[in-house]
């Protein structure tokens, strides 16, 4: 065994204090109604098994055995109908207790993985969300400076020199204008 302190209550062992004093009530217990009914007739063994079934009085081994011992009497003895013997109702808490701990312990555990497990996702997301816009806006760029360089629409890269040139191209057509007008002069001037 271990090294923990041990409680012996009617042939059970027990490690846990809570529970073993809890068998001892149960024990107490057992004893004061063995004194007090009148085990003797099957009717009132019935009526007071009934009672502790329903009332779920038991919590330990010491209660659960004196339960079935009843529940053993009463099936062999043939004044007492089978059907209106209850079944036991085996609950044990300090065990449910232990298990809802160890649940607990568990599902805080898990839960802690899946918050690290989602904020990875998470950041994983936002990262993919950011790497996608970050090469739309790259794309779109290079796209700009393509339509740019080869339109002959002015843009704000090549607007002066597309000025110049179409104010040099007024220029040479109104230089030669202004030298088909001076043709023009001479010729009526000539005759």
């Amino acid at each position: 065994m271990s090294n923990k302190k041990t409680v012996k209550i009617n042939g059970f062992v027990f490690t846990d204090e809570a529970e073993a004093e809890q068998a001892k009530k149960e024990a107490q217990g057992i004893h004061y109604v063995e004194e007090r009914a009148d085990m003797h007739h099957p009717e009132t063994v019935l009526e007071i098994y009934t009672k502790m079934v329903k009332q779920e009085l038991f919590e330990t081994a010491v209660g659960y055995t004196y339960l079935k011992e009843l529940q053993e009497y009463l099936i062999q003895n043939p004044a007492i109908n089978n059907a209106d013997i209850l079944p036991i109702y085996v609950t044990h808490p300090m065990l449910e207790e232990s298990l809802k701990k160890k649940l607990r312990i568990s599902a805080k555990h898990q839960s802690d993985e899946k918050k690290k497990q989602g904020k990875a996702d998470g950041y994983r997301k936002k990262y993919e969300i950011t790497l996608f816009i970050s090469v739309i806006l790259a794309i779109s760029i290079i796209g700009m400076f393509i339509i740019a360089s080869t339109s002959d629409n002015p843009t704000i890269l090549n607007y002066e020199n597309k000025l110049i040139d179409k104010y040099a191209e007024w220029e040479q057509e109104l230089d030669e204008r202004e030298a088909a007008l001076n043709e023009r002069e001479q010729m009526v001037e000539e005759p």
